[in-house]
């Protein structure tokens, strides 16, 4: 898994100094609700109220960016008093669970209407990185507590809205598709974003 951070970061890298990329360019920051679905969904049901995500992206045309993305999410469940078991091991008490998870990704979009005079530019894209996930569960004095790197997909629609030539609002759909690894189950992570839209070089 580092061998794909290590990549991420390169390619990254290489957007940032590309000498074939224009000035314009979209900083994002947004609040983000996240729906869990599959293994994540098993653990902590509860939809997740407390999440934001960063997004950078560079225009090498006017239709399509390339960019890097970073977020994070905190999902929370109480399960109430009752006996669990664990592998082989079975406890008895009041059990809270956590999930923080921290994706990030390089990814690409298609704009449409970008050329256009009008305020609405929706947009389709697909992220390709990591997520790392760190799990907690919790019960008296002792916690259980789990560390994963998944694979990483993340499609995406969205739309943004100009207020004026340096600002805008973004609201997209983003679904974090983490992969199955030798020692985790795969989950997804739907992420309902709202925020602002800061455009550079123009």
């Amino acid at each position: 898994m580092k061998k794909s951070i290590i990549l991420i970061l390169m390619l990254a890298a290489g957007v940032f100094i590309s000498p074939f990329v224009s000035a314009q360019s979209n900083t994002s920051l947004l609040y983000s609700v996240g729906v869990p679905t599959g293994a994540l969904k098993d653990h902590t049901a509860p939809v997740s109220w407390r999440g934001v995500t960063f997004e950078w992206q560079k225009f090498i045309n006017p239709d399509v960016s390339v960019g890097v993305n970073f977020a994070y999410s905190l999902f929370y469940d109480d399960m109430g008093s009752g006996s669990y078991t664990n592998k082989n091991a079975t406890l008895t008490g009041h059990q809270y669970r956590y999930n923080n998870l921290f994706p990030m990704a390089v990814n690409g979009q298609y704009h449409f209407n970008a050329s256009s005079t009008s305020p609405l530019k929706p947009y389709v894209g697909l992220g390709i990185g990591t997520i790392y996930d760190l799990r907690n569960t919790d019960m008296g004095m002792w916690t259980i507590e789990e560390e994963n790197w998944h694979f990483l997909l993340s499609p995406e629609v969205g739309l943004i809205y100009d207020l004026n030539m340096a600002t805008g609002l973004k609201f997209s759909l983003r679904y974090d598709n983490a992969f199955k690894t030798s020692k985790a189950d795969a989950f997804g992570n739907l992420n309902i974003n709202v925020g602002f839209v800061f455009h550079g070089g123009h």
